[in-house]
This record gives C-alpha cells, sequence and structure tokens, in this order.
C-alpha cells in the first residue's frame, strides 16, 4: 500500500467516524421530535379526564418538550456539518452525467478535478465565515475575543463567550454550536483538499497512459 492509498485510508476512516456522530444527531433529533408529540397527545387526553389543578401539580411533566424546534436543530445540523467530509470522499454530490458517456475519459477527470476544486473553494469560504462567527465581537464589546486569546487574557476572552449569543427558548450559548460545525467544516476542507489531490493524480495518470498508447 504507498502513502497515497494509507492517507486516503485514514482519512476515510475520519470521514466515516463524524458522518457516525452526524447520524447520532439525527437519531437525537428523531427521538426529542417523537416524544414531544407523544407527550403532547398525552396532555390533550389528559386534559379531557383530569382537573387543570393536577396537571399543574403531580402531571406537570406531561407537556412536549421545551425547546423541541432548538433541539431538533442543532441535531439535524450536526448531521448535515457532519455528512458533509464523507458525501466528499465517496463523491455522493448530485450530479448530472447525462453527457457523461459522450466524453473522453480525459475530459470527465477534467471536470471531476474542476468539481473538487470548487467545493474546496466553497469549503474554505465557509470555515472562513464560521471562525468569524466564533470570535466577532460579543455584545457591544470593542475588543474581539480573538485579539484577547491572542494577547493571553483567556478569563476575559472567556467571559465574553459566557456572554455570546444564547438561543431564545432554552438560552443556550451558540459559540459552542460554532465550534463543533467549524471542526466539521475544517474537515470537510481537508478532504476536499485531498479529493484534489486526488482527481489531479487520476487526471494525470490518465494523461500519462493516453500518451504511452498513442
Amino acid at each position: 500500500m504507498t502513502f497515497f492509498d494509507r492517507t486516503e485510508h485514514w482519512i476515510e476512516k475520519l470521514a466515516a467516524g463524524l458522518a457516525i456522530a452526524g447520524g447520532l444527531g439525527l437519531i437525537f433529533a428523531t427521538l426529542a421530535t417523537c416524544v414531544s408529540i407523544i407527550l403532547r397527545l398525552c396532555r390533550r387526553l389528559l386534559e379531557n379526564f383530569v382537573d387543570s389543578a393536577t396537571l399543574d401539580g403531580p402531571l406537570t411533566w406531561v407537556r412536549p418538550i421545551l425547546g423541541e424546534e432548538e433541539l431538533v436543530t442543532y441535531g439535524v445540523g450536526l448531521a448535515l456539518f457532519a455528512a458533509l467530509p464523507w458525501v466528499m470522499i465517496k463523491r455522493g454530490h448530485i450530479k448530472i452525467d447525462l453527457f457523461e458517456p459522450a466524453f473522453g475519459r480525459r475530459f470527465n477527470h477534467f471536470l471531476d478535478l474542476l468539481g473538487d476544486l470548487i467545493l474546496a473553494a466553497l469549503a474554505y469560504l465557509i470555515m472562513t465565515r464560521q471562525w468569524f462567527l466564533i470570535f466577532k465581537t460579543t455584545r457591544g464589546s470593542k475588543e474581539p475575543a480573538l485579539n484577547l486569546l491572542l494577547k493571553g487574557d483567556f478569563a476575559q476572552a472567556g467571559n465574553l463567550m459566557r456572554t455570546s449569543q444564547e438561543s431564545q427558548i432554552l438560552g443556550v450559548p451558540l459559540w459552542p454550536t460554532y465550534i463543533v460545525a467549524e471542526f466539521c467544516i475544517a474537515v470537510f476542507f481537508v478532504v476536499a483538499c485531498f479529493c484534489v489531490l486526488r482527481s489531479a493524480r487520476a487526471f494525470i495518470q490518465n494523461h500519462t497512459r493516453s500518451a504511452e498508447h498513442a
């Protein structure tokens, strides 16, 4: 096994592990939705047979999950971001290959390389945007958190992150979600760069074979 094959093997394992984590997030979102629906139906049934004092007392827990929409958003968001590296390494993106048989193998390899370059550029743009969301100025602060981290003022930087944006219902700080998304996008960018290298390698090898047979 060559160095390139070993690298592809480990990158594929990393992408697969991240995809599995994303799948767990999707399962969590599904369970949260199902449990919330069941509790909502149970409460409606109980309202017909139990007085309001009992519902607001011992049975007060029989109600839809608070912040269900936000929990589902987090789970689905994790699934989407975590799936990007796996889809990239397996070429699972939607593409129109109606005219692919009409083109030569070399031109198809060139189109693969062009597509991977575009996706790598998009991954880079998303990654830099996420970085901005993590370290942007928070709540009227005149100095971004990134500057404080570079200066070594970790206490003040932590305080800025604690007072940063929060979710509307649960009041959960949003910066940890940005960090998780940034990690997924960083892996996506690394995988995309490797796919560019893989496509370039296939294109060059095909060109070499064509020259030898000429």
